[in-house]
């Protein structure tokens, strides 16, 4: 297993690679560039759009964290989280790494446990709400785009609306699957013997996570909301590209780009920067609502730009936090639940 990642990890990196030279070259240089120069002081408001997803994101993360547990402020949050988004688009290991080292990191203001567990929900959460909103880009498109849409299509959708109340019994029933997964992994193994020292503190992450959702049912729908407004953000920035670099643009057309930018972060997150891959999604979702290819590829690379921005940020970060070791420990640093 360890050597297939080996190899799959720098093959994912050059396809990435080779179809991002394709779509630019497919849609020409000078179009894009024609459209950055249209879209001009637009990329200030691309940026605090992005700026304030990124905002959402914290305010969730926080709400996350036990009441009572310690906590870094806010802005630290902030910090930490572009941390991890800086290592998630920059590296072929994607969330594997980012969202661990988000972990680690802010294990420095608060407990371990706590820290894992807050991240982990946060993520469970931005999923489901990101699945809600490609689920309702997909009726939107059979309802207004398709005439007929066909009795497969509506039996899809309803297998995927009928996961929804599974996957929410799982998490509430608490059942501990992660420790009976760790107890049948054979004894010895190269696995078992790396994740032993750390059973107990898994084991602990994971009742956190099943504590969360059995007992703070107001939290996650809040902690949920915010999340959908993230992707509210998305369209935003959807529609200030197209309204300044096409004739015509429609927020049922952003709905749907939008929609398909999500589906793609959610099953392809260890592709570096998401190249070529969001740049073919847009292009051809935009072409089959009967724009050109160029206006897709053009709209995901500038949107591209504020991902830099902020993955830039968060790469200076990574190089201050972790650079500086993880001893942080109680004093000053700490700020509880009711400061």
């Amino acid at each position: 297993m360890k050597k297939t990642l080996h190899y799959l990890r720098p093959a994912a990196t050059v396809g990435s690679l080779a179809l991002f030279a394709y779509v630019l070259r497919r849609a020409g240089v000078a179009t894009i560039l024609d459209s950055a120069r249209a879209l001009g002081a637009g990329f200030a408001w691309l940026i605090l759009l992005s700026g304030l997803r990124h905002a959402l994101r914290t305010a969730a993360w926080h709400a996350s964290i036990e009441p009572g547990t310690p906590r870094p402020a806010l802005l630290t949050l902030f910090g930490l989280r572009l941390l991890g988004e800086g290592l998630n688009v920059a590296t072929p290991a994607g969330p594997l790494l980012g969202e661990s080292a988000k972990a680690w990191t802010a294990s420095r203001w608060m407990p371990a446990s706590s820290s894992a567990s807050s991240v982990l929900i946060e993520n469970l959460i931005y999923g489901l709400a990101a699945g809600l909103f490609v689920l309702s880009g997909a009726i939107i498109l059979l309802v207004a785009i398709s005439p007929h849409p066909g009795l497969g299509s509506w039996i899809f959708i309803a297998c995927l609306f009928a996961s929804l109340p599974v996957a929410w019994t799982l998490l509430r029933r608490g059942t501990p699957s992660i420790a009976r997964l760790l107890d049948c992994l054979p004894p010895g193994s190269r696995v078992t013997r790396f994740l032993e020292p750390y059973k107990t503190q898994i084991e602990s992450v994971e009742a956190e996570v099943y504590r969360f959702f059995r007992a703070r049912r107001a939290a996650f729908l809040g902690i949920l909301g915010l999340e959908l407004l993230t992707n509210f953000t998305g369209l935003a920035e959807a529609y200030l590209v197209l309204k300044v670099t096409t004739p015509h643009a429609s927020l049922l057309t952003c709905y749907l780009v939008e929609a398909t930018n999500r589906l793609v972060q959610l099953f392809l997150p260890f592709v570096p920067l998401g190249l070529g891959v969001e740049e073919g999604a847009a292009a051809g979702t935009l072409k089959s609502l009967g724009y050109s290819v160029s206006q897709g590829v053009a709209l995901a690379v500038l949107r591209r730009a504020r991902t830099v921005f902020w993955s830039g940020i968060g790469l200076l970060l990574a190089a201050h936090y972790l650079g500086a070791g993880r001893p942080l420990r109680e004093g000053t640093q700490y700020e509880t639940a009711h400061s």
